[in-house]
């Protein structure tokens, strides 16, 4: 049995798969041939439900809109790592700063205090007649330190011979009142309630402390 060529017309055996004169493919062996291609193409190529069912499930807008919510979840983590919270302010240390202040307002008033009031010197007994009962203000707020002797040069001038030229400076610091003796020939000292005790160097007095210079000005220290 022989089959006919469709492109020369030309007898072929049956058997053959392709013309012996052409080389055209056997008619039958073409259509299995492109028939058993067809559904490899068909398997390569999506169907069209398919393509409407992944453009469903995940379309540009749904992997943006998922980028960005990881985003905004990794910089609240970030933001939540690089900002530690406040600790909160303990009742022990608000406690502590209330106390401050009020110990600064003591502090205020008190120094409000020391400045609105004046210390004087009331001499007791001085050979210099003229002293004798007086009382001569001690005015810091124009003298730093206020110096006592017999020379002129001293801010209180006391002309007493056994009072050396320059015998004794007082000094006001932080509202607390200081004799020191320059190193007077006869001494400067502070009487305890029982005798006269020689000071070296400076001394803090309080006031209504009485003083001698040498040996025969007393004078006391008061302040009103």
């Amino acid at each position: 049995m022989t089959w006919k060529c469709s492109i020369c017309g030309y007898e072929n055996p049956d058997d053959a798969v392709f013309c012996l004169h052409c080389g055209a493919k056997k008619p039958e062996a073409r259509e299995v041939s492109e028939n058993a291609e067809v559904p490899q193409i068909n398997e390569q190529l999506p169907q069209e439900g398919e393509n409407i069912q992944l453009s469903e499930q995940q379309t540009p807008q749904s992997t943006e809109q998922q980028v960005t919510g990881e985003l905004k979840e990794n910089v609240s983590e970030q933001q939540s790592i690089s900002e530690p919270s406040l600790p909160q302010t303990s009742s022990a240390l608000q406690t502590e700063i209330q106390d401050q202040k009020k110990e600064e307002t003591i502090q205020e008033q008190q120094s409000q205090q020391v400045q609105e009031s004046k210390y004087y010197i009331i001499f007791i007994a001085t050979p210099a007649s003229a002293l004798n009962k007086s009382k001569v203000p001690l005015d810091f707020d124009v003298f730093e330190n206020i110096s006592l002797g017999r020379s002129p040069e001293n801010v209180i001038v006391i002309p007493d011979s056994e009072i050396s030229r320059r015998h004794a400076v007082l000094s006001l610091k932080s509202g607390v009142l200081y004799i020191e003796d320059l190193n007077s020939t006869n001494g400067t000292y502070i009487y305890d309630g029982k005798v006269f005790q020689p000071i070296k160097g400076s001394a803090e007095i309080s006031p209504n402390t009485v003083v001698k210079l040498g040996n025969s000005t007393i004078i006391k220290i008061v302040r009103e």
